[in-house]
């Protein structure tokens, strides 16, 4: 009739075995954390690529030093936001340019003359927030930067260069511009012939950083956002360029976190670009992404 040496006592004990007396109700609130923990920190690390060296700001960036960053549109700079919110808190002069008001973004509920206002006044408000020192929004063709004189842009760049003598420049790289956006392409590829070609005389910026990613983080790019699969280039060899430095930018969560909700009128796209960051709450969300990659280019 079974085994009636077994009360609640031995019950008990069979419990604790193995355990040392240690409740199965602990050694469960202990393991299911350990387990959450060890999960997240293998995800993170099949999304970045552990083998980049990490650091807090970028080499050459800090106390007095001017850094200008170029983009093609007002919410590009969300591609490298921590990394420029830490340059500021290192005591640097960060002045945002973008070549184009961004008038062209589909989808947006505004016309194009509406929208570049918005767009405009969207760049300011992210350069406050981010501690810029300046904005500079011009008026170049979005959408159209391919098919314009290159002379116009690259004069343009070149007056701010001069005006703001910046020892750093931040930008895209000029094959891939980060997703396939051909504004995002010539934008790196002019500022990276500048950069190149410094004048006889007059100071010039010796250090040049353009915003890239790793394989695994295209990969996951390709799966699920529609802009890299629309345009990113998919023959071999023709991608970004591999990352040489990541900066950690978990300390910036919040202010990446604001810094979207500052481009309202480009929410869809946003939503595209940074898949589920809506769902996380910020602090976490960016300890899974939390770094952004660079390639650095110094003038000889």
């Amino acid at each position: 009739m079974g085994d009636r040496s077994v009360g609640p006592r031995h019950r008990a004990d069979r419990q604790t075995e193995g355990g040392r007396g240690v409740p199965w109700a602990l050694l469960t609130a202990v393991a299911i954390p350990t387990a959450l923990v060890g999960g997240f920190l293998l995800a993170r690390g099949q999304l970045n690529d552990e083998s980049v060296p990490q650091t807090r700001v970028l080499p050459g960036v800090g106390e007095g030093v001017t850094v200008l960053a170029i983009w093609a549109h007002p919410d590009d700079e969300i591609t490298c936001a921590g990394t420029l919110a830490q340059m500021v808190k290192a005591g640097a002069r960060v002045v945002l340019v973008y070549l184009t008001r961004g008038e062209a973004a589909q989808d947006t509920g505004y016309a194009p003359a509406a929208l570049a206002k918005v767009r405009i006044e969207e760049a300011k408000a992210a350069g406050r927030l981010l501690g810029a020192d300046a904005v500079e929004v011009l008026d170049f063709p979005d959408g159209g930067l391919s098919r314009i004189d290159p002379a116009g842009p690259k004069a343009a760049i070149a007056e701010l260069i001069g005006r703001y003598r910046p020892q750093v420049l931040v930008s895209f790289d000029e094959k891939v511009g980060f997703y396939g956006h051909p504004d995002h392409v010539r934008t790196g590829a002019w500022v990276r012939e500048l950069f190149e070609s410094p004048p006889r005389d007059g100071a010039w910026p010796r250090l040049l950083y353009q915003v890239t990613l790793p394989k695994a983080l295209v990969r996951l790019a390709l799966r699920l956002v529609e802009a890299f699969r629309n345009n990113y280039p998919k023959g071999k060899g023709q991608g970004l360029p591999p990352p040489q430095m990541a900066v950690n930018i978990a300390y910036e969560a919040h202010t990446k976190r604001a810094l979207l909700d500052v481009h309202a009128s480009q929410a869809k796209i946003i939503a595209d670009v940074q898949p589920y960051y809506d769902r996380l709450p910020a602090w976490l969300y960016y300890r899974l992404f939390d770094r952004e990659y660079f390639v650095q280019l110094r003038r000889r």
